[in-house]
């Protein structure tokens, strides 16, 4: 048979012979049946493919093995393998092409590579919450579109000479369809680098993931746009892929959420769920490539639809994984990069090659530059750095994209091999430079203010509970009762049981509302508490319950990872000591301490800890014989603001009396003194919130003059009787006057000096007490 191969821009025809019929199991070793027992054994289609694999994995992992400690992610040594096995090496011999790469094994190759890169895209639509990424607000849509538009928009300026030059309309598809190649952000690729970077679960990923799925749309809004104006059945096709996007997020997709519901909590599915969602990846596939359209586009887009997490989606990613990351992502990479001859760059001219170079230079500097200064406005230097770079990436959907290109001959053989080596080049930087510049214990700093001073009137309320122990189910209602919802101000609350990993068990994380119940789980009792706390609010107050079960040194990512996901304003976590009804310590737990400061220091949201002296009283609202009296400590700073936000919006409950107690210093009594900056914000955010209050009748405000921190303590003493909650502020690192010499006799610094001193044994009282820390990881 012949068969067309390009040779730079001519085509030349090959003579190439196929034996019949197919020879499946070779002969063996011993058996003379060709030229040398090598290649006798290697005539059979298995064991070349065989040994096929085995050559690419092998020379991958050696290459990874080398350059891993470089920070150069395995995608970049993959194509290194496929360069180094292609034309531009080893290719070159011609013993080696014959025995190892003959033409007649290309398509099963091929095969199973395609195959591979099918599932990697379905595992990454899996793998991805479409719901979360919608919720990240406006600036990801901005950063999304300009990321896009700006260079394309530029890029194409700078073709327009070449663009006039150029006849025939091939060369300029060529121009326009790499000039937009170049300028578009792909969410796969963008996806595979943060998962490479462990990076997925921070809020910076979630913002190049977001953008990025922007970009994509954009992308794939105006390719869709193309095929209606150019090709002759376009509209059927737009609107047939279009179809089958909407059949798998109405149709699949609920079926699938129903599988789940009937699913028992914490049991695996049944053993045939895996294998039907495969089945149907295929059949997306095959319709996919029936359209004309990608082939992997169709399993992503089904993966997409498919319910992100445990139980379904965990599964299929606990399936598929292995096999798809090790064995046929790797194939796929190679195989593509194998296509590349590099040194036909160097017959490329000089002329083009530096044409096409500053192309790809001027993209990459002008999409930089536009991510840099879109996204500088809401983040640190820094950070906006590696968002752009991220933006930047180029991975393995532009390689598949250049290497069908290539093979239908919509560019030459010179300019893919110039796109390959921009690849490798490209996906080897990058992620060195991001791991220079991104500082991993900045994981979830937040770049939007999710706190209750910066939140807007009618707005709900996001909420994160979490529960270490049964009594502590009570108390955190108790509380969230206080906190008071309304119908223009409801509460979203999220209940996270948190139960530490015993044994060999697997780390989880279980949503109560997938799945259905069962009476032997361990989060029962919490769950049937917050459902009932739900029912007697009358839709006040919506409740999500989830269980995490994990070792006790890493249950604060699941906390900040569940508050970054849901968009939560406040999270709340009880503190490490339990007192008994006496005022007694009955019991302390080093571990829920140990957690507690982590979470203070990594949370994207408000943080409050709240702990309860022996103060047997349940706010039961206006049925009361008298109401539950509330004292806010305000001395000023960040996290005073916060606190008295929160102890506000409590004051809207008839049933409650707020008592805003003003501890003032000496100092800034006297008028002729100037006020500072801060004291001057603080002095305004006060009388802010007593002009909301104002016409409150259950609300008192008291001011009192301390000189140092022991007169605050003994103003403390005084009134810790006189309420049954207190709402304080942190305030870690703000000195003031009435704080002065506290810092020296803390105990619990995790608490804060007014926090530690009601915790203080020298302090009787049986109050309840939160401590607030307001939104530390913002920019």
């Amino acid at each position: 048979m012949s068969s067309l191969v390009r040779s730079n821009t001519t085509w030349v025809v090959e003579e190439v012979c196929y034996a019949f019929p197919p020879r499946v199991r070779s002969g063996g070793v011993f058996i003379n049946q060709g030229p040398s027992p090598l290649e006798n054994l290697l005539s059979a289609s298995v064991t070349l493919l065989n040994v096929q694999v085995l050559l690419i994995l092998c020379l991958c992992n050696a290459l990874h093995f080398l350059f891993r400690n470089l920070g150069i992610i395995p995608f970049a040594t993959q194509c290194l393998a496929g360069v180094i096995l292609g034309p531009t090496l080893l290719g070159k011999w011609d013993y080696y092409k014959k025995v190892f790469f003959p033409h007649p094994s290309q398509n099963s190759l091929g095969a199973l590579a395609m195959t591979g890169y099918s599932f990697f895209m379905f595992m990454i639509g899996v793998k991805t919450d479409v719901g979360m990424l919608i919720r990240s607000g406006r600036k990801t849509m901005i950063i999304g579109i300009a990321s896009v538009l700006v260079p394309c928009i530029i890029g194409l300026a700078f073709q327009t000479g070449r663009l006039l030059v150029v006849q025939g309309l091939m060369e300029k598809m060529e121009i326009i369809g790499f000039t937009a190649l170049q300028a578009t952000t792909t969410f796969p690729v963008v996806s595979h680098l943060l998962i490479e970077l462990k990076l997925t679960n921070s809020e910076l990923g979630r913002l190049a993931l977001s953008s990025s799925l922007i970009s994509g749309l954009l992308a794939a809004c105006l390719e869709l746009s193309t095929i209606l104006a150019t090709e002759k059945h376009g509209p059927m096709k737009v609107a047939l892929t279009v179809l089958l996007g909407l059949f798998a997020a109405l149709v699949l997709r609920p079926a699938m959420l129903w599988v789940i519901k009937q699913t028992p909590q914490g049991k695996k599915l049944h053993s045939s769920c895996v294998p039907i969602m495969v089945a149907v990846a295929f059949l997306y596939q095959i319709a996919f490539d029936a359209l004309r359209q990608s082939q992997a586009l169709g399993p992503f887009i089904l993966g997409l639809a498919v319910p992100s997490g445990p139980p379904l989606g965990s599964a299929v990613i606990e399936t598929l994984e292995v096999v798809t990351n090790s064995i046929m992502f790797p194939v796929f990479v190679a195989t593509c990069a194998m296509r590349g001859d590099l040194y036909t760059m160097v017959t490329m001219g000089f002329s083009n090659r530096g044409y096409y170079a500053r192309a790809i230079l001027a993209s990459l500097f002008v999409k930089f530059l536009s991510c840099l200064l879109l996204s500088l406005p809401w983040m640190p230097r820094a950070d906006s750095a590696v968002l752009a770079l991220i933006m930047c990436s180029k991975g393995i959907y532009e390689l598949s994209v250049f290497a069908v290109q290539r093979d239908t001959q919509a560019i030459n053989e010179s300019l893919f091999s110039l796109c390959l080596g921009y690849i490798i080049l490209n996906s080897a930087i990058i992620p060195i430079i991001v791991k220079y510049l991104y500082d991993p214990s900045r994981k979830y700093v937040g770049y939007q203010a999710r706190n209750l001073f910066s939140l807007r009137p009618n707005t709900e309320l996001r909420v994160l509970t979490c529960i270490h122990k049964p009594h502590h189910v009570g108390y955190m209602i108790n509380l969230l009762d206080i906190i008071c919802p309304t119908e223009e101000n409801p509460i979203g609350v999220y209940a996270l049981h948190l139960v530490e990993l015993v044994g060999r068990a697997t780390p989880m994380l279980i949503s109560h509302q997938k799945q259905k119940a069962v009476s032997d789980n361990c989060s029962i009792e919490v769950i049937l508490a917050f459902n009932q706390y739900e029912r007697r609010t009358y839709g006040l107050t919506s409740v999500n319950t989830f269980t995490s079960i994990s070792q006790p040194k890493f249950m604060h990512d699941d906390i900040c990872t569940l508050a970054l996901d849901k968009s939560t304003i406040l999270l709340l976590t009880p503190f490490h000591i339990t007192w008994a009804l006496d005022g007694s310590i009955e019991s302390e737990d080093n571990t829920m301490r140990a957690l507690n400061s982590r979470v203070l220091e990594r949370a994207p949201c408000s943080v409050g800890i709240y702990f309860n002296r022996g103060n047997v009283r349940v706010y039961d609202g206006a049925a009361a014989p008298s109401a539950y009296s509330v004292c806010v400590l305000y001395l000023g700073g960040r996290d005073d603001h916060e606190a008295l936000c929160l102890a506000t919006r409590m004051a809207r409950d008839s049933g409650l009396e707020l008592t805003i107690h003003h501890l003032v210093s000496k100092e800034d009594t006297n008028t002729t003194n100037r006020l500072s900056h801060e004291r001057m914000i603080d002095e305004v955010v006060l009388k802010e919130a007593l002009q909301k209050v104002s016409n409150l009748p259950n609300v008192k405000y008291i001011e009192q003059v301390v000189e140092d921190g022991p007169q605050t303590a003994m103003a403390v003493r005084a009134i810790s009787s006189n309420h049954d909650l207190f709402v304080v502020g942190r305030r870690v690192g703000v000195d003031s006057p009435q704080t002065t010499g506290l810092a020296e006799w803390s105990e619990f610094p995790e608490l804060g000096v007014i926090g530690d001193l009601l915790a203080s044994k020298d302090v009787e009282t049986k109050a309840s007490v939160l401590v607030v820390q307001q939104q530390k990881q913002f920019k």
